[in-house]
């Protein structure tokens, strides 16, 4: 993984690759009475309880749907992992201005509580691995039993491999990491959410001392993960001496690996044009840029050779490209972004009855 940088210009990128994302939770964040939570099942029970999840449920799917896209991509990301059963899922997604991984394998975990996501965790780990897909699930979410036991079943089920993505791990053991390398699996690091739900983080360096290929994610918007960018710098803060290439890595060319996603995650020959560009930085040290990294700093952001989001100054170009736009203000920057948020938001205040404001979308 390579990157070019010099604080007296620009700086390109691979697009990010939101490696864990459910944007039909796209809404305002919620941590809960009981936090830190000790399994995912004490997040959920309270926030089905709660008056922000029936307001949530007034907006209709399809708008948040678009709401978790434009989320995406004002913090750079044009390809998601929306990881949630297909039914739920493709009605939407040729309609939004981000690419979504569009077949893999589902299991929503490993537990006497799991969610009934697929056909089964042998039937869809055969089949990811039949048609060359990764195999998605959550694993170790938790600190009770079933989650301190999960990967050990996942294994005896015969579904850990190459093609198998783990979902947070939060209490993966040394022994489970050891048969997570062993077996070439992948694993998700959502460090935002993982915070603000658990007040918690995987065992992410020993993770990385064994090779394991660990990509990035932001979780639901609900479950705090506000979008790349943040998970960018949560991880930096969680772990200091993470090398900055290293961690760029895993929100690209790591995470390309994880989904079997040849044609991206990369600036080379032969990839989607998917790519973001930043302001020009008052540093030359990348630590300190990603540190320093706030939204009004994407200088353009491009999706298939498409501009989506953008600087004002970039008008001409859009114009160009015949891509039609909402100029929005960005912490009192003018961006440009692919036309549809300003209508989408109106109709999220007309759903809900009240203005809205989104911290993942800061726009005026």
């Amino acid at each position: 993984y390579k990157c070019g940088f010099s604080p007296d210009r620009s700086i390109i990128l691979p697009a990010f690759i939101n490696g864990h994302d459910n944007l039909l939770a796209t809404y305002l964040p919620f941590q809960g009475r009981n936090w830190p939570h000790p399994t995912w099942l004490s997040w959920d029970n309270e926030i089905k309880a709660s008056s922000l999840f029936a307001e949530r449920m007034l907006v209709s799917p399809e708008d948040l749907y678009q709401l978790g896209a434009y989320r995406n991509i004002l913090s750079g990301s044009v390809f998601v992992v929306d990881h949630i059963p297909d039914f739920v899922r493709r009605p939407f997604e040729k309609e939004l201005p981000v690419r979504l991984l569009s077949d893999f394998g589902i299991a929503h975990s490993v537990s006497a509580y799991a969610l009934n996501w697929g056909k089964g965790i042998r039937a869809e780990y055969e089949y990811a691995v039949e048609r060359g897909l990764p195999f998605i699930l959550h694993i170790a979410e938790g600190f009770d039993r079933d989650s301190k036991q999960s990967l050990r079943q996942l294994d005896e089920m015969g579904a850990l491999g190459e093609y198998t993505v783990l979902v947070h791990g939060l209490s993966l053991s040394d022994y489970d990491l050891d048969r997570i390398a062993a077996a070439g699996a992948h694993l998700v690091w959502c460090p935002s959410s993982n915070r603000f739900i658990y007040n918690a983080r995987p065992p992410i360096e020993k993770a990385l001392s064994r090779g394991i290929n660990v990509c990035l994610g932001t979780d639901s918007a609900m479950a705090g993960g506000p979008g790349m960018l943040q998970s960018l710098k949560s991880a930096m803060e969680e772990l200091p001496s993470l090398d900055p290439l290293d961690l760029l890595a895993m929100a690209t060319v790591n995470a390309s690996q994880a989904f079997r996603l040849k044609d991206r995650g990369s600036l080379g020959a032969g990839q989607w044009a998917d790519l973001v560009i930043f302001n020009r930085r008052p540093t030359d040290n990348l630590k300190e840029f990603i540190q320093t990294l706030e939204l009004e700093d994407l200088f353009l952001v491009v999706r298939e050779g498409i501009p989506v989001y953008g600087d004002a100054s970039l008008e001409k170009l859009f114009q160009a490209l015949s891509v039609q736009t909402d100029r929005i203000s960005v912490h009192r920057t003018e961006k440009l972004v692919q036309r549809g948020m300003l209508d989408l938001l109106r109709r999220i205040r007309m759903q809900a009855g009240k203005e809205i404001f989104f911290p993942f979308l800061p726009v005026g």
